[in-house]
Protein backbone atom coordinates (compact mmCIF):
# COMPACT_ATOMS: atom_id res chain seq x y z
CA UNK A 1 0.00 0.00 0.00
CA UNK A 2 2.82 2.40 0.89
CA UNK A 3 4.56 1.69 -2.43
CA UNK A 4 1.36 2.43 -4.31
CA UNK A 5 0.91 5.75 -2.46
CA UNK A 6 4.50 6.76 -3.18
CA UNK A 7 4.05 5.89 -6.85
CA UNK A 8 0.87 7.95 -7.00
CA UNK A 9 2.60 10.93 -5.36
CA UNK A 10 5.47 10.65 -7.80
CA UNK A 11 3.01 10.51 -10.68
CA UNK A 12 1.24 13.66 -9.41
CA UNK A 13 4.55 15.45 -8.89
CA UNK A 14 5.46 14.76 -12.51
CA UNK A 15 2.16 16.24 -13.71
CA UNK A 16 2.52 19.33 -11.49
CA UNK A 17 6.04 19.98 -12.76
CA UNK A 18 4.73 19.61 -16.32
CA UNK A 19 2.11 22.28 -15.66
CA UNK A 20 4.65 24.68 -14.14
CA UNK A 21 7.09 24.21 -17.02
CA UNK A 22 4.26 24.68 -19.52
CA UNK A 23 3.36 28.04 -17.95
CA UNK A 24 7.04 29.00 -18.08
CA UNK A 25 7.17 28.09 -21.79
CA UNK A 26 4.10 30.22 -22.54
CA UNK A 27 5.76 33.10 -20.70
CA UNK A 28 8.84 32.68 -22.91
CA UNK A 29 6.69 32.87 -26.05
CA UNK A 30 4.92 36.04 -24.88
CA UNK A 31 8.21 37.64 -23.84
CA UNK A 32 9.87 36.78 -27.17
CA UNK A 33 7.00 38.20 -29.22
CA UNK A 34 7.06 41.40 -27.19
CA UNK A 35 10.84 41.65 -27.56
CA UNK A 36 10.56 41.13 -31.31
CA UNK A 37 8.03 43.95 -31.51
CA UNK A 38 10.37 46.28 -29.56
CA UNK A 39 13.24 45.29 -31.88
CA UNK A 40 11.24 46.24 -34.98
CA UNK A 41 10.18 49.56 -33.48
CA UNK A 42 13.74 50.38 -32.41
CA UNK A 43 15.23 49.50 -35.80
CA UNK A 44 12.69 51.76 -37.53
CA UNK A 45 14.05 54.74 -35.55
CA UNK A 46 17.63 54.11 -36.68
CA UNK A 47 19.13 55.82 -39.76
CA UNK A 48 18.24 54.15 -43.07
CA UNK A 49 21.76 52.88 -43.96
CA UNK A 50 22.04 50.93 -40.67
CA UNK A 51 21.35 47.23 -41.19
CA UNK A 52 21.47 45.25 -37.97
CA UNK A 53 21.98 41.49 -38.05
CA UNK A 54 18.87 39.39 -37.70
CA UNK A 55 17.79 39.04 -34.05
CA UNK A 56 18.56 35.35 -33.78
CA UNK A 57 18.74 35.56 -30.00
CA UNK A 58 15.02 36.47 -30.00
CA UNK A 59 14.18 33.68 -32.45
CA UNK A 60 16.06 31.14 -30.33
CA UNK A 61 14.19 32.26 -27.20
CA UNK A 62 10.90 31.96 -29.07
CA UNK A 63 11.81 28.54 -30.44
CA UNK A 64 12.80 27.26 -27.00
CA UNK A 65 9.47 28.47 -25.58
CA UNK A 66 7.54 26.64 -28.31
CA UNK A 67 9.54 23.44 -27.77
CA UNK A 68 8.95 23.65 -24.00
CA UNK A 69 5.17 24.01 -24.48
CA UNK A 70 5.00 21.16 -27.00
CA UNK A 71 7.07 18.85 -24.81
CA UNK A 72 4.98 19.51 -21.71
CA UNK A 73 1.72 19.04 -23.62
CA UNK A 74 3.01 15.71 -24.88
CA UNK A 75 3.92 14.92 -21.27
CA UNK A 76 0.29 15.49 -20.24
CA UNK A 77 -0.91 13.10 -22.95
CA UNK A 78 1.63 10.47 -21.90
CA UNK A 79 0.55 10.89 -18.27
CA UNK A 80 -3.06 10.10 -19.20
CA UNK A 81 -2.15 6.83 -20.97
CA UNK A 82 0.95 5.88 -19.03
CA UNK A 83 2.84 2.71 -19.93
CA UNK A 84 6.51 1.79 -19.88
CA UNK A 85 6.83 1.64 -23.66
CA UNK A 86 5.11 4.99 -24.30
CA UNK A 87 7.01 6.57 -21.44
CA UNK A 88 10.31 5.28 -22.82
CA UNK A 89 9.61 6.80 -26.24
CA UNK A 90 8.65 10.07 -24.54
CA UNK A 91 11.89 10.20 -22.54
CA UNK A 92 14.06 9.53 -25.60
CA UNK A 93 12.20 12.15 -27.66
CA UNK A 94 12.37 14.87 -25.02
CA UNK A 95 16.03 14.13 -24.34
CA UNK A 96 16.78 14.49 -28.07
CA UNK A 97 14.94 17.83 -28.16
CA UNK A 98 16.91 18.91 -25.12
CA UNK A 99 20.20 18.20 -26.88
CA UNK A 100 19.03 20.22 -29.91
CA UNK A 101 18.11 23.10 -27.62
CA UNK A 102 21.52 23.02 -25.97
CA UNK A 103 23.19 23.23 -29.39
CA UNK A 104 20.99 26.15 -30.47
CA UNK A 105 21.48 28.09 -27.24
CA UNK A 106 25.25 27.65 -27.20
CA UNK A 107 25.67 28.43 -30.92
CA UNK A 108 23.45 31.51 -31.02
CA UNK A 109 23.33 33.01 -27.54
CA UNK A 110 26.89 32.34 -26.36
CA UNK A 111 29.10 31.79 -29.41
CA UNK A 112 27.97 34.97 -31.19
CA UNK A 113 29.31 38.19 -29.67
CA UNK A 114 26.00 40.04 -29.59
CA UNK A 115 27.41 42.85 -27.46
CA UNK A 116 30.02 43.64 -30.11
CA UNK A 117 27.51 43.35 -32.93
CA UNK A 118 25.07 45.73 -31.27
CA UNK A 119 27.75 48.30 -30.42
CA UNK A 120 29.14 48.02 -33.94
CA UNK A 121 25.92 48.92 -35.73
CA UNK A 122 24.31 51.31 -33.23
CA UNK A 123 26.08 54.61 -32.62
CA UNK A 124 26.13 56.75 -29.50
CA UNK A 125 23.02 58.68 -30.52
CA UNK A 126 20.85 55.64 -29.75
CA UNK A 127 22.25 54.61 -26.38
CA UNK A 128 18.78 53.91 -24.99
CA UNK A 129 18.02 51.30 -27.66
CA UNK A 130 21.53 49.88 -27.32
CA UNK A 131 21.20 49.49 -23.56
CA UNK A 132 17.75 47.92 -24.01
CA UNK A 133 19.14 45.27 -26.36
CA UNK A 134 22.21 44.49 -24.26
CA UNK A 135 20.03 44.01 -21.18
CA UNK A 136 17.56 41.69 -22.91
CA UNK A 137 20.32 39.62 -24.51
CA UNK A 138 21.38 38.72 -20.97
CA UNK A 139 17.76 37.98 -20.05
CA UNK A 140 17.36 35.69 -23.07
CA UNK A 141 20.47 33.75 -22.04
CA UNK A 142 19.21 33.44 -18.47
CA UNK A 143 15.69 32.22 -19.26
CA UNK A 144 17.00 29.80 -21.89
CA UNK A 145 19.24 28.20 -19.26
CA UNK A 146 16.31 28.08 -16.81
CA UNK A 147 14.22 26.36 -19.48
CA UNK A 148 16.92 23.71 -19.89
CA UNK A 149 17.01 23.14 -16.12
CA UNK A 150 13.21 22.86 -15.94
CA UNK A 151 13.08 20.37 -18.81
CA UNK A 152 15.87 18.35 -17.22
CA UNK A 153 13.76 18.06 -14.06
CA UNK A 154 10.81 16.83 -16.14
CA UNK A 155 12.99 14.20 -17.82
CA UNK A 156 14.40 13.05 -14.48
CA UNK A 157 10.91 12.65 -12.99
CA UNK A 158 9.73 10.81 -16.10
CA UNK A 159 12.75 8.49 -15.86
CA UNK A 160 11.97 7.77 -12.20
CA UNK A 161 8.34 6.99 -13.07
CA UNK A 162 9.57 4.70 -15.86
CA UNK A 163 11.98 2.95 -13.47
CA UNK A 164 9.27 2.43 -10.84
CA UNK A 165 6.89 1.10 -13.48
CA UNK A 166 3.20 0.40 -13.32
CA UNK A 167 0.21 2.69 -13.26
CA UNK A 168 -0.71 4.95 -10.35
CA UNK A 169 -2.50 3.28 -7.48
CA UNK A 170 -5.84 4.97 -8.20
CA UNK A 171 -5.76 3.70 -11.81
CA UNK A 172 -5.21 0.14 -10.67
CA UNK A 173 -7.85 0.26 -7.94
CA UNK A 174 -10.61 1.57 -10.22
CA UNK A 175 -10.61 -0.60 -13.32
CA UNK A 176 -14.13 0.27 -14.48
CA UNK A 177 -17.21 2.37 -13.70
CA UNK A 178 -18.65 1.80 -10.27
CA UNK A 179 -22.21 0.52 -10.02
CA UNK A 180 -23.85 2.95 -7.62
CA UNK A 181 -27.15 1.07 -7.56
CA UNK A 182 -25.45 -1.97 -6.11
CA UNK A 183 -24.11 0.03 -3.15
CA UNK A 184 -27.62 1.30 -2.25
CA UNK A 185 -29.21 -2.15 -2.55
CA UNK A 186 -26.50 -3.92 -0.58
CA UNK A 187 -27.40 -5.38 2.77
CA UNK A 188 -25.05 -3.76 5.28
CA UNK A 189 -25.95 -6.40 7.90
CA UNK A 190 -24.45 -9.18 5.80
CA UNK A 191 -21.30 -10.96 7.06
CA UNK A 192 -19.36 -9.65 4.09
CA UNK A 193 -19.49 -6.11 5.45
CA UNK A 194 -19.00 -7.04 9.07
CA UNK A 195 -15.34 -6.32 8.75
CA UNK A 196 -14.70 -2.62 9.31
CA UNK A 197 -11.84 -2.45 6.84
CA UNK A 198 -14.01 -3.95 4.07
CA UNK A 199 -16.74 -1.39 4.80
CA UNK A 200 -14.29 1.51 4.60
CA UNK A 201 -12.95 0.17 1.30
CA UNK A 202 -16.49 -0.10 -0.09
CA UNK A 203 -17.34 3.48 0.94
CA UNK A 204 -14.08 4.73 -0.54
CA UNK A 205 -14.83 2.97 -3.82
CA UNK A 206 -18.32 4.47 -3.78
CA UNK A 207 -16.96 8.01 -3.39
CA UNK A 208 -14.43 7.39 -6.15
CA UNK A 209 -17.27 6.23 -8.38
CA UNK A 210 -19.15 9.48 -7.78
CA UNK A 211 -16.08 11.56 -8.56
CA UNK A 212 -15.32 9.61 -11.73
CA UNK A 213 -18.92 9.67 -12.97
CA UNK A 214 -20.29 13.12 -12.02
CA UNK A 215 -23.16 12.95 -14.46
CA UNK A 216 -24.50 9.50 -13.60
CA UNK A 217 -28.07 9.21 -12.34
CA UNK A 218 -28.53 7.64 -8.91
CA UNK A 219 -31.54 5.29 -8.96
CA UNK A 220 -33.00 4.71 -5.57
CA UNK A 221 -35.22 1.79 -4.66
CA UNK A 222 -38.68 3.16 -3.93
CA UNK A 223 -40.39 0.92 -1.46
Amino acid sequence: MMIGCNRYRLYNSWRVVNVIVNVFGMGMIIYSLWLLKMWIQGVDRLPAPVELPRPWFIHVCLGVGIIVCMSTLSGHMVANCISKSVLGVYIVSIFSLLLIQVGMIVAVLFRINWDGEIMRYIDGRHNKFKGFLLFHIVICRLISILALVAQTNVIVLAAIVWAVGGEPAIHRRISGPFDIRQSFMMDYNSPVLSDRGRLEETLKSYMDGILRNPYCQIIRNQS
